[in-house]
């Protein structure tokens, strides 16, 4: 009778294959020529020469794996590989080779039965197959009672499912890492910065080309990338979510376009933009106390800054009425760690407990006014001139 060959290509498949290749048990395979009815020497070679062949292919797609792997498949944050497909689907189907013919081999060596005319449904060969995870009876004797083609064809099986293994363990180990990093934000964060910086690097001529026109770059991407910052999510979140889920040109047209129109809006962001307008000087002014607010030392608990501080910096940045707190702490959140910056700032409810104190007058006014005129010095300490400022933004493009 014939079996389902058939297999779902996902994780759970590839370590049940797994598990199958791994065993090598003699009983197994005599009692598999038996049920198979490879049962004269002429059968048994030519089963011998379909695994050999089985498995020169198979090792050629493990060459191919390796060589996906060592190009960085990992490591970069756009492939052309996964827009169609998970990654163990798309990993699976650069084995099919060693799929498709080591499911043929399990097949060999299932119980040959004439199939009854009710049967609704084949048997999985997996299940059934004598060296797979069927029913099978002991041997008398050992495989050095068989004869020379036996033993051969015994050691060419064991070769070729240790090489379908491989395979498989390198599959497992990279279908491992990415998820590893899709759950890692941090990690997939740093894999887009790479990137990133490595684009930029690459198309210097095009982003100064496109500058120069003073384009107007259109990017749904970018449309959507902003809406999820405007949802409180982080830059390390959103990375997450698009690691290995661009294709290489989408990716590349996502990240000119996000540094063509920085650089057409002279470095403010759409964030920014909603925080202060136009008001260019207040960015400015922001960005550099911000950059350097760990030099302050901000009250609050250790590694972190403090509600207090924060509602005090809010107060101090003058932002548009119009946006609420929390969507200017997750902006400052953000910009204080790609800054460099190492405290933590408290959750959203501290400040607003700060705020509150504020209002009040809990706060008088001359530590208002004190605060404020701490923050005045450190941006007067640090912040460049505006002609300075302006070539530091063209550098900022790489130019």
């Amino acid at each position: 009778m014939a079996y389902d060959r058939h297999i779902d290509k996902t994780e759970e498949e590839l370590c049940k294959l797994r598990e199958v290749y791994s065993s090598n048990e003699v009983d197994r395979f005599t009692d598999g020529l038996e049920s198979g009815r490879i049962n004269n020497e002429e059968k048994v070679i030519e089963f011998t020469n379909y695994i050999r062949t089985s498995d020169g292919l198979t090792q050629l797609e493990y060459s191919r794996l390796k060589r996906l792997q060592k190009e960085g498949f990992i490591e970069k944050f756009a492939t052309n590989y996964n827009k169609r497909y998970s990654t163990c689907n798309m990993l699976m189907n650069k084995m099919r080779c060693g799929i498709s013919r080591g499911l043929h081999m399990l097949e060999k060596l299932c119980e040959k039965k004439r199939s009854r005319k009710n049967t609704k449904s084949k048997r999985g060969v997996i299940d059934n197959s004598k060296i797979g995870n069927g029913s099978y009876n002991s041997a008398l004797w050992g495989l050095e009672y068989h004869m020379e083609s036996v033993r051969v064809l015994y050691n060419e099986i064991i070769s070729y499912k240790t090489h379908l293994n491989q395979c498989i363990d390198l599959c497992l180990y990279i279908i491992k890492e990415v998820a590893y990093i899709r759950n890692h934000p941090e990690s997939a964060y740093e894999k887009h910065q790479n990137s990133r910086r490595e684009v930029l690097e690459n198309n210097r001529s095009v982003i100064k080309r496109f500058i120069d026109m003073n384009a107007e770059m259109e990017n749904d991407l970018m449309e959507k990338v902003e809406k999820w910052k405007q949802e409180k999510k982080s830059l390390e979140e959103i990375s997450a979510m698009l690691y290995h889920t661009l294709d290489q040109n989408e990716y590349n047209d996502w990240i000119i376009s996000e540094e063509v129109m920085a650089a057409r809006r002279q470095g403010i962001t759409n964030q920014e933009r909603a925080l202060w307008g136009d008001n260019k000087e207040q960015v400015m002014r922001c960005r550099t106390a911000y950059s350097h607010i760990d030099e302050l030392e901000p009250e609050g608990q250790k590694e972190h800054i403090g509600g207090k501080f924060l509602a005090l910096l809010h107060n101090w940045s003058h932002v548009k009425p119009t946006r609420g707190l929390d969507y200017w702490l997750t902006y400052f959140t953000d910009f204080h760690k790609k800054s460099g910056g190492k405290l933590t700032p408290v959750k959203l409810g501290a400040v607003k407990r700060g705020l509150t104190l504020i209002l009040k007058d809990k706060i008088n006014q001359k530590e208002v006014e004190e605060f404020n005129q701490k923050m005045d010095n450190l941006v007067k300490k640090y912040m460049i001139n505006p002609s300075d400022q302006e070539n530091s933004m063209k550098r900022a493009v790489n130019f």
